[in-house]
């Protein structure tokens, strides 16, 4: 026979199951595997490195928390995970009014620059938005760069062509499929050296977007109850010289 305290007892259990369950000890961060020097896995041993990446880790450490970095997952696929909540946090994403309803952002930790990149010799003149009209462009497959020229290039249907790689980017643009492509400039001219690519494509001087970067946490992650804290965290990163200390790590 179940007693009233017995009952009492299976409550008091099942009420600290389902807080032990919500409690966020491992946050588990994805981000991309090849955006220099933000987010990418370090050819050589294979790890994920980069200044969202470190960041992130400081940030896990300074709330206790064991964070794991999935550098792996395809990036389309990781934005559906974070979705689901099957990863906690995204370690560097731009903001957009479409997945803001769809994530948790944090204030942003990074300032980062679109650039167009063409082939030496077929530089164009780009000011505006609407040079691009008529063209046909490279980008990231999935990648978005702010939302103002997100929305311009569906408005006006801009002929853009998403590749998996800087590898296809960079062969389209050589092989005259594409007049340009889109992408952050510290990434693209460290892959242009990497390449020896400096006097075989060249960037245009106007950035396509000057844009924030953010950590963004899944609505459906118990991590999501730190937000608060790891807003203090940036904050306090910034002021006390922790953040660009890591950003100088990478590009100086």
């Amino acid at each position: 026979m179940i007693t009233k305290k017995s009952l009492f007892c299976i409550f008091l259990i099942c009420f600290a199951m389902k807080i032990n369950a919500q409690e966020c000890r491992v946050m588990n961060v994805g981000g991309a595997d090849e955006w220099f020097p933000v987010s990418y896995i370090n050819i050589k041993n294979q790890n994920p490195e980069g200044i969202a990446y470190d960041f992130a880790k400081i940030v896990g450490e300074k709330l206790g928390v064991l964070t794991e970095i999935d550098a792996i997952t395809p990036w389309k696929r990781m934005l559906h995970y974070l979705k689901q909540g099957d990863i906690d946090m995204a370690a560097a994403l731009y903001w957009t009014r479409e997945r803001s309803e769809l994530y948790q952002y944090t204030d942003p930790y990074l300032i980062n620059e679109a650039r167009i990149f063409v082939k030496a010799g077929r530089e164009f003149i780009f000011k505006k938005f609407e040079d691009l009209i008529g063209r046909t462009g490279g980008i990231p497959t999935g990648g978005s760069f702010g939302e103002s020229f997100d929305r311009f290039a569906k408005e006006y249907e801009l002929n853009l062509i998403g590749v998996g790689s800087k590898d296809q980017l960079a062969k389209m643009l050589m092989q005259e499929r594409t007049d340009y492509f889109i992408q952050d400039y510290l990434d693209g001219m460290m892959y242009l050296k990497k390449n020896e690519l400096q006097n075989k494509i060249s960037v245009l001087p106007n950035p396509v977007s000057i844009t924030n970067v953010y950590f963004a946490i899944s609505r459906q992650s118990p991590c999501l109850q730190y937000v608060f804290q790891i807003n203090e965290i940036i904050k306090e990163s910034k002021q006390n010289g922790v953040l660009q200390s890591i950003i100088g790590k990478y590009i100086n």
